[in-house]
């Protein structure tokens, strides 16, 4: 693993900026979350998620729903359209009353394996504070952004906008590094609903505003050098710190995802909202376009003034 960012510095020379506003605001999010909500997926589920012969018989019930114009690939695997039939609304509608054909007892197991999976999401931390195009409030775009759907999933983000804010706002304005942040989400969020607009699950996470920050440090210093964290293996030696040019953004955590938005607009492979990843990083770049052209026009008008008050002197 490689993040751009140095670890080490920080740890030994905190700062109490909005890096570390941000990073304590999401944890403190997660853990209120964790106690005044059940968990969700719960256990049982997980362990019906493992289980191939649960996947199976989703994967039938899910193909008997679809019109023949919505027919899968018949190279879809299982646990791929067991991740298409979760997040698929029109499925969960159709799960009651539809005819299901094949082993009763099988297609009755997980029917209520399922209807219990949906009641716990319509419980969950993600469904009443995440982003959808149903059932969502307009403070949903905030909240989305602040909602993490596990620890690794809190962890993962966290890391990568820690790193950029600390090494951003050394030279960048918390005004400006707030309206990444934020835009960012907010342009991530258009881009999923529009690109996932029959998405039945909730989106919930920091990821956009985090390659949205990574975008924004793309286009702001992308030939400069800066330190990269990198772990091979949690053990001394196995970590540490290397410069390389910031414009290894672009292949190194960016170029893959708008590959995959190319390649699977839904992303369903993985169940990640690579469309909102996508959309975090144009916001970026777009954003600093704009702060680059700011600047210039701010030192164009400072040139213009000192000439004014010469010529007036």
């Amino acid at each position: 693993m490689i993040f751009p960012g140095d670890v080490e510095s920080f740890v030994k020379r905190p700062t109490f900026k909005m890096s570390w506003l941000l990073l304590f605001l999401n944890i403190a999010v997660y853990f209120v979350f964790s106690l005044e909500f059940e968990s969700w997926p719960n256990g049982p589920f997980s362990e019906k998620l493992s289980d191939p012969r649960f996947k199976t018989v989703v994967f039938e019930m899910y193909k008997q729903t679809l019109d023949p114009v919505e027919a899968v690939s018949n190279n879809t695997t299982s646990d791929q359209i067991l991740t298409v039939a979760l997040r698929d609304q029109s499925f969960e509608k159709r799960l009651a009353q539809f005819p299901f054909k094949g082993n009763d007892i099988e297609i009755a197991d997980a029917k209520n394996t399922l209807f219990e999976f949906f009641r716990g999401y319509h419980r969950s931390p993600q469904y009443q504070f995440g982003l959808s195009a149903n059932d969502s409030s307009p403070w949903s775009w905030l909240t989305y952004q602040f909602v993490h759907g596990s620890l690794l999933h809190l962890a993962g983000n966290m890391f990568i906008i820690f790193l950029s804010l600390s090494y951003l706002e050394k030279q960048i304005s918390s005004g400006w590094l707030l309206t990444v942040y934020l835009l960012s989400g907010f342009v991530g969020g258009m881009f999923f609903l529009k690109l996932e607009p029959s998405s039945g699950l909730s989106m919930v996470g920091a990821s956009a505003s985090a390659f949205g920050l990574l975008g924004f440090l793309l286009i702001l210093e992308n030939t400069k050098l800066m330190p990269w964290f990198y772990m091979i293996a949690p053990v001394k030696g196995g970590y540490g710190r290397i410069y390389l040019p910031v414009f290894f953004i672009l292949p190194v955590l960016l170029m893959s995802e708008f590959l995959t938005l190319l390649k699977d607009t839904s992303g369903v492979s993985t169940s990640i909202a690579v469309s909102a990843h996508v959309g975090g990083a144009v916001a970026g770049m777009l954003i600093a376009g704009g702060y680059l052209l700011a600047k210039k026009v701010s030192a164009l008008n400072s040139v213009e003034a000192d000439l004014a008050a010469t010529e007036n002197f």
